[in-house]
Formats: structure tokens, C-alpha cells, sequence
């Protein structure tokens, strides 16, 4: 069903592009976009940790993406239908199509720099911490949102404005707890401003959004600001990014929040073809008790780019006493179609966590596995170290359009992490996977001058 709904539409759109050629010149630039993804996983131990008795620990999700662009001086338009899913996740004879929008928008530009885009789209900033695109899922991530801005050479500002009309529905992706859950919100407003020409070394933004969300019990909205800056300097061998923001309102329990982050890292090209990156990641926590919520919720930014690969800490999951990512990272360019990265990471909590056995703490399943996993030292107290990550990928282009990936991760536990997972693991934990991605411009025209 989806290859001859993709394939229709592709179709249609040469036809009418062919068409345009005997028509005025100035009907537009037309652009259609394929994309093919295949990833292939064994899941050892992949966001959730595994005990070792999995029944199968094979998946291959895949993602078909077909986009059309449009552009005539002042306006341009964008629609990316897309289907993704696990291999043989419906029937062979399945009819029903599960084509979603990815993206759908226009976009006018007026004089002097301003510009309005309405639609489903994108919202990519910085190093995408808070605000990304989540390409590595198969879904990706979009807004219904509408973007106003103005910008020349050294200056941005974007102004941005969501409203759901939809039920809030809280799911049970969590951030600490279900009280912190942001995955959807009623209406949300962001203000972004940048400093620095496109091939400047420095560059400096700020950033503050405020997004109101419901409560899990009543029939009321609770309003959440984050602000901060993101800030990079990168010259000859030397690279170095800073962020830091900040977090204040209310959870959707309605419990006063004050949250913070803090990211720096250092970058040092050593030879022609290597390259080191060290840094740190902090987020606050909370204790475990009722009050005040330290517990920083990083948003929608592109989770898998931080806190390790095997996404065990990820935005959707980050521990309620917070989180600690100290990385070091080296990268080998081999040549220009090849290149391959090793990274380590040893995960923290941000606070320390005691052992408060009552409805208000942290509750594994079995109670005599608590008595095991306390920690003497004055008092019973959980060791803060969640464990030791490394993370190897390799990455082949053999043509412009094909990209050939490869990786496998690893993790040594800790007891920390399985209080904070509430289950029972493995000490180590692995991941490996594969992934083809075909990405051509398979039609272009060019009809009017700029």
C-alpha cells in the first residue's frame, strides 16, 4: 500500500513539474526528496535494561520518506509524508496505510529580513538539546507550530507560538516521574536570538520558552519557563562549546519547580586525522522526598546525541535525582568516506540518593533485593555512580546519497541503576546495530532567478 501510494505521488508531482515547462517561467523551483532507512538492532540492553531472558532481542524499524518542495521568490512550501515501522509489525496482506506528516508548512519572506513559517515543522536550535529534530528515531520529531523571525548576517531573533487543541493526554514516557512528563503541552512560546556570522568562530545564543501543560489530576494548566544561553568557539585545532539554563514554575502535580543545567565541553584536533572531545553534562535532581522539584527536564531537544547511545538516561527518562555525564570522546577520519568515533561515559546521579523505603522514594519490586543493594556509610545510602558506558560507530558514504552505519555500545551497571529502572539486570549490557540510509534528490527544476 505505501510503495504505490509513494509511488503515485511521485508521479503526480513530475507530471505536474513537466508540465510547468511549457508554462511561464516563474511558476517556481519543484524538488522531491526520497529517503529509505533501514536499522537493524540486537538489543542486549537498549533504553531499558535487559535480564538476559528476552525472548527476541532482533529488530529492524524502517523509515520511508518522500518530500516535495516548492519555492517562488518570496514563498516556499514543504510537505514530507512518511511511514515507519518494525519489519513484519502488520500483516503481509495488510491494506490499511499508515502514511503520516512529517512535515507540512509555507513559509513568506517579506523585506528586510522577516519572515513567517506556519505549518508542521522542525524546530532545531544550537547544539538541539532543548528544541531538535530526533532524526536517529524513525518518527523524527516536528511542531505544530507558527515561526516568526527577522535576521542579516550577525543577527537572529525567532519568535514561536504551539497550541494543541487536542485532549493533553499524559503517556508513560516519564521524566522522574509522570508529574514530569512535557512530551505534550497545551501551548508553548519560545524566543531564540542569535550572535555570530554563519563561518564565524564565536557564536552565542539565548534562549527562553514558556509552555503550559496540564495537571495530572485537575482540570488546570501549569506553566514551566526555561531560560539560558548556549554559547561555541571553534578556531584552527581548538573547539570549545558552553550552555547553561535554567528551569522555574510548576510540574504538572503543581509542586514548585527549580531546576537547572550545565554542559562544557573541550575539543583538540592532535593530528591531521584525530580529533579528541572531553566534557561534562550536569543536570539537577531532586531527593526523593515531596517538595520543591529540582529534577531538570531537558524538553524536546535530539536525545541520542547526549548521555550515552544505549539511551538508558535519555530526555524521556532522566533520573529523578538528576543526571551527571562525564564523556571523553576520540574521532579518526580515515578519508573522506569514512570515519569512525569510541566514546566513554561514566554516568552519575546528580545528587545523592537515599534510601527512603516509603510511598514517597524510589520502590523496587522485591524487598530483599533492597537489603542487598544498601550502601553502609552512616547511614543506607546508594552509591551514585550508575555505571560506565562505551559507545563505538563507524560511518561509510560510498556514494553522495548512501550512508552505511555501524555500532556497538556497551555498559557496565551499577545496583544504582537498577533501583533507579526498578527491575532486575544483567551486569553488562550490550547493543549493536546497522543501519543503511538512502537519501537522494531524485527531481529538480529551476524555473526563476533569485
Amino acid at each position: 500500500m505505501k510503495r504505490k501510494f509513494l509511488t503515485f505521488m511521485a508521479v503526480a508531482f513530475a507530471v505536474a513539474a513537466s508540465a510547468q515547462e511549457k508554462a511561464a517561467h516563474d511558476y517556481g523551483d519543484f524538488t522531491v526528496d526520497a529517503q529509505v532507512r533501514a536499522l537493524g538492532e540486537f538489543r542486549g540492553g537498549l533504553g531499558n535494561l535487559s535480564d538476559g531472558s528476552s525472548a527476541s532481542k532482533l529488530f529492524v524499524n524502517d523509515r520511508v520518506r518522500l518530500s516535495f518542495g516548492w519555492e517562488r521568490k518570496n514563498i516556499s512550501m514543504k510537505i514530507s509524508a512518511q511511514h515507519t515501522g518494525n519489519w513484519q509489525n502488520s500483516s503481509q496482506k495488510n491494506n490499511l496505510g499508515k502514511i503520516t506528516l512529517h512535515e507540512a508548512w509555507a513559509k513568506m519572506v517579506f523585506g528586510k529580513g522577516f519572515f513567517a513559517q506556519v505549518g508542521r515543522q522542525e524546530l532545531c536550535y544550537d547544539d538541539e538539546r532543548l528544541f531538535g529534530a530526533h532524526d536517529w528515531a524513525a518518527s523524527g520529531r516536528a511542531h505544530d507550530a507558527l515561526r516568526v523571525g527577522w535576521g542579516n548576517n550577525k543577527h537572529q531573533i525567532h519568535a514561536i507560538a504551539s497550541f494543541n487543541q487536542t485532549a493533553d493526554v499524559v503517556d508513560d514516557i516519564t521524566i522522574g516521574s509522570a508529574a514530569s512528563n512535557t512530551r505534550l503541552y497545551k501551548n508553548m512560546q519560545t524566543l531564540w536570538y542569535h550572535f555570530g556570522k554563519e563561518q564565524s568562530p564565536f557564536q552565542l545564543s539565548a534562549l527562553f520558552t514558556n509552555q503550559g501543560a496540564s495537571d495530572v489530576k485537575e482540570d488546570s494548566l501549569r506553566y514551566m519557563q526555561t531560560f539560558g544561553v548556549y554559547m561555541s568557539y571553534a578556531k584552527r585545532s581548538l573547539s570549545v562549546d558552553f550552555s547553561a539554563y535554567y528551569q522555574l514554575g510548576r510540574d504538572r502535580t503543581g509542586a514548585d519547580l527549580r531546576a537547572f543545567m550545565m554542559s562544557g565541553n573541550f575539543g583538540w584536533r592532535f593530528a591531521p586525522k584525530w580529533n579528541a572531545v572531553i566534557g561534562d553534562d550536569y543536570l539537577s535532581g531532586s531527593d526523593g522526598m515531596p517538595g520543591t522539584n529540582r529534577t531538570f527536564n531537558p524538553l524536546y531537544g535530539s536525545y541520542h546525541k547526549f548521555f550515552g547511545s544505549m539511551d538508558y538516561f535519555a530526555y524521556s527518562a532522566v533520573p529523578l535525582y538528576g543526571l551527571n555525564d562525564l564523556h571523553l570522546r576520540f574521532a579518526y577520519n580515515c578519508n573522506p568516506k569514512l570515519d569512525m568515533s569510541l566514546a566513554y561515559h561514566w554516568l552519575t546521579t546528580g545528587r545523592p540518593i537515599n534510601d527512603y523505603l516509603n510511598d514517597d522514594g524510589p520502590r523496587l519490586r522485591d524487598p530483599e533485593l533492597i537489603k542487598k543493594m544498601r550502601k553502609y556509610n552512616g547511614k543506607y545510602r546508594f552509591t551514585q555512580s550508575l555505571g560506565h558506558e562505551l559507545d563505538l560507530q563507524i560511518n561509510y558514504r560510498p556514494w553522495k546519497f548512501v550512508a552505511i552505519q555501524a555500532g556497538y555500545s556497551m555498559m557496565l551497571t551499577t545496583e544504582t541503576t537498577q533501583l533507579i529502572k526498578g527491575t532486575e539486570l544483567k551486569k553488562v549490557q550490550n547493543w549493536a546495530w546497522l543501519c543503511l540510509d538512502i537519501n537522494p534528490t531524485v527531481f529538480s527544476t529551476k524555473r526563476w532567478k533569485k
